[in-house]
């Protein structure tokens, strides 16, 4: 849940954060959880389990509530005036804390009932009567209030098909009895013995709802009457607006109320219910899903290894199932995602499910395997491009001078987490580009006012220099570490602490660079270690914190709200401030030569930069509805997409929030050039031109990943006058830049034995760059064959001549035909493109169409992901403005490009 605005201040223009805090539906209320006791996803003793010396335990904890970690302190007594989440847990009494947040199913934990749970497939709504479920399979478009751009909203109908309920009285509340990974009991009745007893398990991914019941006989409301297509006494098979769902009953049992809204069963020989959502209206199917419906879902497990030599990320996901007497099979169904059908061996069924991520596929068995690749990291870009170093330094001299050098946002509170963390990350930017430049003394100035304010957080004895209390609260109703001054509900509703914290754990490593004891647990590693156990704990064992706080293992990516108490379910706006924390869990671990965090990053950072890929850029143009207008996502909710923030319907913001803060790690909204150019196009034609104002130095680096000549000469087209984003400085800018432009294309066919690295390609040289955190000179290999010889505790470059039959394996696509027609339709100018392409080797990635005006600029844009030696299509463009040219660019897997230009 990430909002920011813009506010204009001397020489910057600032972003602004504001927490909307009577946007949710959630009120005081609480939480409760429960741990499965399986071990670390790597079988490696995390953080919380090492006995280090100094610390925190229990005993430590002195009369004053301040509890000692090393070097450093956080304290147990909140700080006057602050807000924290609520007393009140909704879950059974044998449960604990930590307890888990920020995942598509808090809401009841924090709720007498919960919001919607979009657990896709189905989506389910608790509430007094039961669980109303239903598959969404039609999105609706609305604008969200106030906005300006049209039909900003996409979002699935979620409109009740049926309540799984009980034939007893309403019910007080529901409790969590449990969870996994990726799945959840719930129980209805818990707190009241005068009604029978309703448990639910609902999972992620799940074709499948798992009920027993107790007390009462098991019953069916639909919204109208449904057609029962297949009656065999215990099972049904039925049908309701188009969706179909089989249920499953005991052996012995019936269904009464046949024909009516209304059906219900004693549960023959049993108390449970299995209810499915079919794919199709076949008996076929209806017995096909009956093997697995008998299988009752109890345990979901992630688990991951990240192979260093060949930067893959290879990630299991288990189910654990408790066979009825009525099971024929072991395992169960389950739903793939885009992002896991794309990079699974696993054998892939015929059946698919729509869902607001776009289409799932299903498998089957006990568990999955996933393969991606490590996306490029760096710690920041190497000294290259043709960048004046005299003008360089005079923007870092004009940062050194400024006081203090750790500014207050323009928030209230301005000093709070997500301020400072911003604060942090131009510091952390600014030190590497001071070094660069042969600047030590700036370079010192920036490391000393990061450190000592850092320092400053992680120590609850003493106070910083402004309002904020700086200190790290523990709050052990709910296992969380909380920042105060907070920012934007990090606080009362635990939300966005993987954005906040992660700016916090960058600078952390960027200390640790050059000065690996500062890390150690005697020092300030402990408290490190206790910030990021709060937002990505790596154990399921931890006494404090709970395992992945933010990210959601099924879903792939993180969400941001700590009880997704919206209609909408959760949400994440931020994407790149996710891709951003988890990198800098990456770094810390490979500067402090942790190879449990490093590992943990590498999965993090592989998982949300695919997610980020599939459903906020949707580069393969498959997963946003057709029927809407935009490509490309702000915020990804659990029942579909928003082109818009929390604060504003600027463009400039809605497209740069899922870029900043630019750096080494952003390089994989790189890794599709030609996707990134027409989300860069969608944008240009948005705000009508590139003449940017609101985060021009945020876009014109977006811009480098597709054409960072033109980024550079937009930024020398107004150097002496942007607004500067309050995270950024012209110093990092600049020199990003030009780096780029030196640079060329992120070139993501080639990877390397080591976790910081990446290649790149500008037409004519490829450039390898690697860093080294050892103490000794290392070789770095990539696989196209290259060799890098990397000295200590330093980044590295070699380069090679770009050729056509290089390793990558390429020879630029062949653009056949291309012919273009006009029409008038009202205000709108039609164009339509009919195109034909070919490529010898056989890697096309992408065929892109631009409309623009006799100024260049683009008034449309249209991409299609295709694939194999020659593809053909139609793209259809449009625009109120008067066109002058359409030109179509082919481009293939090495990120080569042939491009035709016609007049219109």
């Amino acid at each position: 849940m990430t909002d920011e605005r813009s506010a204009t201040a001397t020489n910057w223009k600032l972003s602004r954060r504001r927490y909307l805090g009577s946007v949710g539906t959630v009120g005081a209320v609480g939480v409760a959880g429960c741990a499965d006791g399986t071990s670390t996803s790597d079988e490696q003793t995390s953080p919380s389990e090492q006995p280090v010396e100094g610390v925190d335990t229990p005993t430590a904890e002195a009369a004053s509530g301040i509890v000692d970690v090393g070097a450093g302190s956080y304290t147990t007594t909140l700080p006057s005036g602050e807000g924290t989440p609520p007393e009140q847990v909704y879950a059974t009494d044998d449960l604990s804390a930590p307890y888990p947040t920020n995942d598509w199913w808090s809401s009841v934990l924090f709720e007498q009932y919960g919001s919607p749970m979009w657990a896709h497939p189905f989506v389910g709504v608790p509430t007094s009567e039961g669980l109303d479920l239903t598959h969404p399979t039609e999105w609706t478009f609305s604008n969200a209030s106030g906005d300006t751009n049209r039909n900003n909203v996409a979002a699935m109908d979620d409109s009740k098909d049926f309540t799984l309920s009980t034939t007893g009285e309403s019910f007080l509340d529901t409790q969590c009895t449990g969870y996994g990974d990726w799945h959840t009991d719930i129980r209805w009745g818990a707190g009241d013995s005068s009604t029978p007893t309703l448990d639910v398990t609902f999972t992620q991914g799940s074709p499948f709802v798992f009920a027993d019941v107790t007390g009462a006989d098991a019953e069916l409301s639909f919204a109208s009457t449904p057609t029962v297509w297949a009656d065999r006494g215990n099972v049904l098979g039925l049908s309701l607006d188009g969706h179909h769902y089989g249920v499953y009953a005991p052996d012995g049992a019936t269904w009464n109320g046949l024909g009516s809204v209304t059906l219900t069963s004693a549960l023959g020989e049993g108390s449970y219910l299995t209810v499915a959502v079919l794919p199709e209206a076949t008996a076929t199917t209806l017995s096909r899903y009956e093997s697995y419906a008998y299988n009752h879902i109890t345990g979901t497990t992630v688990s991951w290894t990240y192979d260093e030599s060949v930067a893959e990320v290879r990630t299991t996901h288990t189910f654990e199932t408790t066979t009825r007497t009525e099971s024929t099979t072991t395992g169960t169904i389950a739903a793939l995602y885009p992002h896991q059908r794309k990079h699974t061996n696993a054998t892939l069924d015929s059946d698919t499910f729509v869902s607001p991520r776009g289409t799932m596929q299903t498998t089957t068995g006990t568990s999955f395997e996933t393969v991606l690749d490590l996306p490029p990291v760096l710690p920041y870009l190497p000294d290259v491009g043709s960048v004046d170093q005299t003008r360089l330094a005079g923007y870092v001299d004009d940062v050194e001078a400024e006081s203090p050098l750790v500014r207050s946002g323009p928030d209230s509170p301005g000093d709070g987490t997500y301020w400072t963390g911003k604060n942090y990350e131009r510091l952390a930017q600014l030190r590497p580009i001071a070094e660069q430049v042969g600047d030590s003394a700036a370079a010192d100035t920036f490391l000393t006012a990061l450190r000592d304010d850092l320092e400053t957080w992680l120590d609850a004895t003493v106070s910083g220099s402004t309002d904020s209390e700086d200190v790290f609260y523990y709050d052990d109703v709910w296992g969380t570490l909380i920042g105060y001054n907070d920012s934007f509900g990090s606080g009362a509703d635990l939300n966005d602490h993987h954005f906040h914290y992660g700016y916090y754990i960058k600078a952390a490593a960027e200390i640790a660079r050059t000065n690996p004891t500062w890390a150690d647990a005697s020092n300030w590693g402990g408290m490190v270690d206790h910030v990021i156990r709060d937002y990505a704990n790596p154990s399921r064992t931890d006494a404090m914190y709970p395992f992945l706080r933010n990210f959601s293992p099924y879903a792939g990516h993180s969400w941001a709200s700590g009880n997704a108490g919206y209609d909408l379910g959760n949400n994440q706006e931020s994407s790149s401030e996710s891709v951003s924390a988890y990198a800098a869990i990456l770094l810390y671990g490979v500067y402090t030569d942790d190879t449990e965090l490093r590992d943990l990053g590498a999965y993090l950072l592989a998982h949300e930069t695919a997610a980020v890929d599939e459903y906020w850029y949707d580069v393969d143009e498959e997963n946003h509805p057709d029927e809407w207008q935009y490509s490309y996502a702000a915020i990804v909710w659990g029942a579909g997409y928003k082109y818009d923030t929390w604060w504003t319907d600027d463009v400039e913001a809605i497209h740069g929030i899922n870029v900043l803060p630019v750096g080494g790690h952003s390089l994989s909204l790189g890794r599709n050039r030609s996707a990134a150019a027409a989300t860069y196009a969608e944008l240009v034609d948005a705000n009508g031109g590139d003449d940017f104002d609101y985060w021009p130095d945020v876009l014109w680096q977006y811009r480098s990943f597709s054409d960072p000549a033109d980024a550079l000469g937009l930024f020398e087209a107004n150097a002496s006058s942007y607004a500067v984003e309050f995270g950024e400085s012209k110093a990092h800018t600049y020199r990003w830049l030009t780096a780029m432009d030196g640079l060329g294309a992120v070139d993501a066919n080639v990877s390397a034995d080591t976790p910081l690295a990446a290649v790149f390609n500008n037409g004519t040289t490829k450039t390898y760059v690697a860093y080294n955190a050892g103490d000794t000179e290392t070789t770095v290999s990539f696989t196209d064959g290259t060799s890098l010889t990397v000295p200590a505790n330093a980044l590295a470059t070699t380069t090679a001549e770009s050729e056509s039959d290089d390793a990558t394996g390429s020879n630029a696509p062949t653009i056949e035909s291309a012919s273009t027609t006009t029409s008038q339709s009202g205000p709108w100018t039609n164009v339509d493109i009919d195109w034909s392409v070919s490529d010898t080797d056989g890697d096309f990635r992408s065929v892109s169409v631009e409309l623009r005006d006799a100024t260049e600029t683009t008034l449309d844009s249209e991409m299609t992901a295709v694939s194999g030696a020659d593809a053909s299509g139609e793209s259809n463009l449009r625009t109120k403005d008067t066109p002058a040219t359409v030109s179509l660019t082919a481009t293939d897997a090495a990120n080569q490009t042939t491009t035709t230009t016609d007049t219109v």
